[in-house]
C-alpha cells in the first residue's frame, strides 16, 4: 500500500511538471487533407488572436484548442453544388457519402465526398470510357492533399454523368474509416 501511494505520489508530481507543449501544438494544426484539398488558406496569428486561443486558470496558460474548419462549408463557398440538388441523385449514396461538384466541371470532376460529420473523406474523378478509347487527355482540377488508398472501378452510368465511366476514388481516409460511408 505504501509503495501505490509513492508511486501515485510520483506520478502526479512528474505530470503537473511535464511540459506538453509539443504535443498540444500537434493537436492544434488543421489536418492537411482540409487545408489542401480545398485549397484553405491559413492566415498568420494577429496578437489579438493570440491572446484570445490562450485562457488563464490557476496562474497557468492553457492552450484553447479550435475544431478544424467544417471543409463541407469551405466546399460550398468555392462554388460546389451537393449532387442530389442538381440531378435525381439520393442525398447520401452508400460508399461515398454525401457528393458534391461543381457543375462546369462534369463530368470529370473532382467530386468531393463527405461524411456525416462534413468530414472530407475521398475525392472522385469520372472518366468516360469513350474518351479512354480516344486517348483523349484530361485537365482535371487538381488534387493536393494526404491521399491514403486509391479505387478505380467501372460504372455503367447513373444520373449525372449516363454514359459507361471508370470512378478514380483518391481516398483521404483509411480503408477501415473507408467503412463509415458504407452505409
Amino acid at each position: 500500500m505504501r509503495h501505490r501511494l509513492a508511486t501515485a505520489a510520483l506520478i502526479a508530481f512528474l505530470g503537473s511538471t511535464a511540459d506538453v507543449s509539443p504535443l498540444v501544438a500537434q493537436f492544434a494544426q488543421p489536418p492537411s487533407s482540409a487545408a489542401a484539398a480545398l485549397r484553405y488558406a491559413r492566415e498568420p496569428l494577429t496578437d489579438r488572436d493570440a491572446r484570445a486561443k490562450t485562457a488563464i486558470r490557476g496562474g497557468r496558460k492553457h492552450h484553447v484548442l479550435r475544431p478544424p474548419p467544417n471543409q463541407r462549408k469551405i466546399a460550398e463557398r468555392k462554388g460546389y453544388k451537393r449532387v442530389s440538388d442538381l440531378v435525381n441523385f439520393p442525398k447520401f449514396f452508400p460508399g461515398l457519402g454525401i457528393i458534391y461538384v461543381k457543375s462546369e466541371t462534369l463530368p470529370i470532376g473532382p467530386f468531393l465526398c463527405f461524411d456525416r460529420n462534413d468530414r472530407l473523406i475521398a475525392t472522385v474523378y469520372m472518366v468516360p470510357i469513350k474518351d479512354i478509347d480516344d486517348h483523349k487527355s484530361f485537365d482535371a482540377a487538381g488534387f493536393a492533399g494526404r491521399a491514403d488508398h486509391v479505387s478505380l472501378y467501372f460504372n455503367p452510368g447513373h444520373p449525372g454523368v449516363d454514359v459507361p465511366h471508370y470512378h478514380v476514388v483518391i481516398w483521404h481516409v483509411t480503408k477501415k474509416e473507408e467503412a463509415r460511408v458504407a452505409r
